[in-house]
């Protein structure tokens, strides 16, 4: 009976063992940081290389969502959008008609992160497309509505950059403000930028695109949000 006993303890013991610790206070909430993530942002692209002749500037708005791909740790998969605007002009007509030239792009790619009680620290790499396009939209006395995409372009591209995001109030805020900085590698692309088009006589226009490299340093400032 005694060896009965012993195993009967034994056996005990290891369940109590095995048995997940009870959680202390406050740790059943996940970490604000290895939540999913999404996020908006106002960007500025600074062109570089022989885009920089072209273009110096574009502005425009962008977004991303990163999913976490580790349980207790920094890597991510991570998605962005921007679309850059960096032309603008006005035709008379008739009809009158804005024309508008800008650039989207999709890209995505693992991101590493650091968190540092309020702060995190990223970086990471994407690949994707980026679309080249100018636009001719009519003006609204003309009363009709259609945009005519007078040029277009679509290349590969990559990008590598990091940033930092502070988490706003306490530290499992689930709102944080997000700068940015990346490197946007367009590779050759066809695009047409201000007083590249011409509008004739009959209506028409005239395309005058210019083809080079058109990459640019991208500069982005927002807001992100930990999602539950």
């Amino acid at each position: 009976m005694m060896w009965r006993r012993t195993l009967s303890s034994g056996a005990l013991l290891a369940l109590l063992a095995m048995r997940p610790a009870a959680p202390q206070s406050g740790s059943h909430e996940p970490r604000r940081w290895e939540r999913p993530q999404v996020g908006l942002n106002l960007a500025l692209g600074l062109g570089r290389g022989p885009f920089q002749q072209f273009v110096r500037a574009a502005g425009g708005f962008g977004a991303y969502g990163a999913v976490p791909i580790a349980l207790h740790g920094g890597l991510a998969l991570r998605a962005d959008l921007s679309v850059l605007f960096h032309g603008f002009d006005s035709w008379s007509g008739p009809p009158a008609f804005d024309t508008e030239s800008y650039i989207t792009s999709l890209r995505a790619g693992p991101q590493v992160a650091l968190r540092l009680g309020r702060v995190q620290l990223y970086g990471f790499w994407a690949g994707g497309l980026s679309y080249f396009a100018t636009d001719a939209n009519p003006d609204d006395a003309c009363g009709c509505d259609f945009t005519e995409t007078l040029h277009d372009d679509l290349t590969w591209a990559t990008e590598i950059g990091g940033g930092v995001r502070v988490a706003l109030g306490r530290s499992l805020s689930n709102t944080a403000l997000d700068l940015g900085v990346r490197g946007l590698r367009n590779g050759v692309a066809s695009y047409v930028t201000e007083n590249g088009v011409t509008q004739n006589s009959d209506g028409s226009f005239t395309i005058r695109p210019i083809r080079s490299e058109a990459n640019l340093l991208l500069i982005q400032l927002g807001v992100s949000v930990s999602l539950r």
